[in-house]
């Protein structure tokens, strides 16, 4: 009876197959810490500081198309869906740690801060992340003519 049970879970919860796409770049420097998650191609979610250090994220949203592309092409031109780089031992002041799952591959691998690849990236989901707080800084209330005329008379 027993083995009946343990062999009844390992096989319903223990070989559960990975569904969909995943990538995880965490960048990490003395003073900086970034995490970057990309599920199924469109989610972006965000975590810096401590909640980078600890594995957490704090925003999340979703590429338009343009973006999509532009992910899907910096991921393919990286080429580590179908070689893994070799994990760099020499990193210096920081690296980062980058994990591919689909559900064919796993991946997990670190590299420099100057690698190409590796940076294109991170810095084009930091524009995709730029890019939803310039939306919410667009939205903030604009000052009007009359109290920047305040500010300006009550500084003399």
């Amino acid at each position: 009876m027993r083995w009946c049970c343990l062999f009844f879970l390992t096989i319903t919860f223990g070989c559960q197959q990975f569904s969909g796409s995943q990538l995880r770049l965490e960048l990490s420097a003395p003073q900086q810490a970034v995490l970057f998650v990309v599920k199924n191609d469109k989610t972006v979610l965000y975590g810096g500081g401590i909640n980078a250090v600890e594995g957490k994220t704090s925003w999340q949203g979703e590429m338009d198309a343009k973006q999509q592309q532009e992910y899907e092409s910096l991921l393919r031109l990286a080429g580590w869906l179908h070689v893994t780089p070799e994990s760099d031992k020499n990193m210096g002041t920081g690296q980062y740690k980058i994990r591919v799952r689909t559900e064919n591959i796993d991946v997990k691998f670190k590299l420099a801060l100057n690698n190409k690849e590796a940076t294109s990236l991170y810095n084009f989901l930091l524009r995709v992340a730029d890019s939803r707080l310039n939306q919410h800084l667009r939205g903030l209330p604009k000052p009007d003519v009359d109290v920047i005329i305040d500010r300006k008379s009550t500084n003399k």
